[in-house]
């Protein structure tokens, strides 16, 4: 269950802080005000402009001993993500993430950042903090190769960002090196785009190429987006109402555009084999056998009967029928359906037959390696010759020598 909003402070808890925290800074005013947390202190402080000449104990992880292994255990050895972490200990999940993260930084052989009887970062441990902001660093492999707070991250390169700007330097490089992770925000008309794919039934692998967003992102998008459609007694496309997937995804191999499958319906009625109509458009044979099957069965409940396909034999005829159906290599089958399902059928095969003569043409335009020329001879479709070598070497002089003396003589 999400965590319940904390009540708004009141004059006299605005009051308490006006002129305690100046004062005995941070830790003089959550003794005075007990109901509220030390990170609702700060911000609350930080809005309100006030500082503070004391230096406080730095926060330590809000898990530790037993309860610590836990959690690194479950992170360790069971794989459990650190929401899932949080949830069993009873903390958030950034709470579970700081503490698992700094515990494993010595664990992992990497030295903390320094820090001074506060627990405070000293000079040396700022600037390897703002060294690694400036390799591109993910967040996360700061955290545990230092041994620092997520919070503590980002602020930094909040101050760092804005001390850059100010000295006219170049700004910091993004986190990730601009690759996609689970940690990278996302602008609302990213998000936007996200949704709008999962609300047309493609699955995070689809999804994840169109927006470059991580599988960790779209997967908590996409749990919100199925309790915001709950609410309203919707469902995701080939979902149930608890965002289960009950139909396969549109980039599963298992998925078949319908266009596909109503030509395909098509082309059974019309007596074409199944297997061939089947090559042709793509579809797996398991696919297209259920497919025939299932028409068996509503023509048995109208008293109809499925005419068995018209199969031509030996003939010229049925050979250039077979040919044309296999025109699709069974590597590239995946590759057509998604094109299939953009496109249509008819403009998605020529789109690929296009395709496979382009890589024919470039594949023709480069010599052959020795391994591909060992193929086609294998293959019976070149020979080995031998390379010719004069036996006797030719005379110097030239035909055109031999008649310029002639005539001088």
């Amino acid at each position: 269950m999400p965590r319940a909003k904390a009540p708004a402070w009141t004059s006299q808890e605005l009051a308490v802080l006006h002129e305690v925290y100046p004062r005995e800074g941070i830790n003089g005013v959550t003794d005075l005000l007990p109901e509220r947390s030390w990170q609702a202190i700060y911000v609350m402080a930080s809005k309100l402009g006030l500082r503070s000449n004391i230096v406080t104990d730095a926060p330590t992880p809000v898990l530790n001993g037993d309860r610590l292994e836990q959690a690194i255990q479950l992170r360790e050895a069971q794989g459990w993500s650190f929401a899932r972490i949080g949830a069993s200990l009873g903390v958030s999940e950034a709470a579970a993430s700081n503490a698992v993260l700094i515990a494993l930084c010595p664990r992992r052989g990497f030295r903390p950042a320094e820090r001074d009887e506060k627990g405070r970062l000293t000079p040396e441990g700022l600037e390897r903090l703002r060294l690694a902001l400036r390799k591109g660093m993910k967040a996360v492999d700061i955290q545990l190769q230092l041994g620092l707070s997520a919070g503590r991250v980002a602020e930094e390169r909040r101050r760092y960002s804005a001390d850059l700007k100010a000295r006219g330097k170049a700004p910091l490089p993004p986190a990730g090196g601009g690759t996609a992770y689970s940690g990278l925000k996302l602008t609302r008309q990213q998000r936007g785009e996200v949704e709008a794919l999962l609300l047309q039934g493609f699955g995070a692998k689809i999804v994840g190429e169109r927006t470059g967003a991580s599988n960790t992102t779209i997967g908590r998008i996409r749990n919100r987006l199925v309790k915001r459609l709950a609410r309203k007694g919707e469902t995701l496309p080939g979902c149930d109402g608890a965002g289960r997937r009950i139909a396969a995804a549109k980039q599963s191999r298992h998925y078949v555009p319908a266009a596909s499958l109503d030509e395909l319906r098509r082309r059974i009625l019309a007596r074409e084999p199944v297997v061939r109509a089947a090559r042709d458009l793509g579809i797996g044979g398991s696919t297209a056998y259920r497919l025939r099957d299932q028409i068996a069965a509503e023509l048995a409940e109208r008293g109809e009967e499925l005419l068995p396909p018209v199969r031509l034999g030996r003939s010229a005829e049925a050979r250039s029928r077979a040919k044309a159906s296999s025109w699709l290599p069974t590597d590239r089958a995946q590759e057509y359906r998604n094109l299939a399902h953009e496109h249509g059928p008819a403009v998605a095969k020529d789109m690929m037959l296009a395709r496979m003569a382009e890589e024919r043409r470039g594949a023709a335009s480069r010599p052959l390696t020795f391994e591909e020329k060992l193929a086609r001879i294998a293959a019976g479709k070149a020979s080995v010759t031998a390379a010719f070598r004069p036996r006797k070497a030719l005379p110097d002089a030239t035909l055109g020598g031999v008649a310029t003396g002639m005539i001088g003589g």
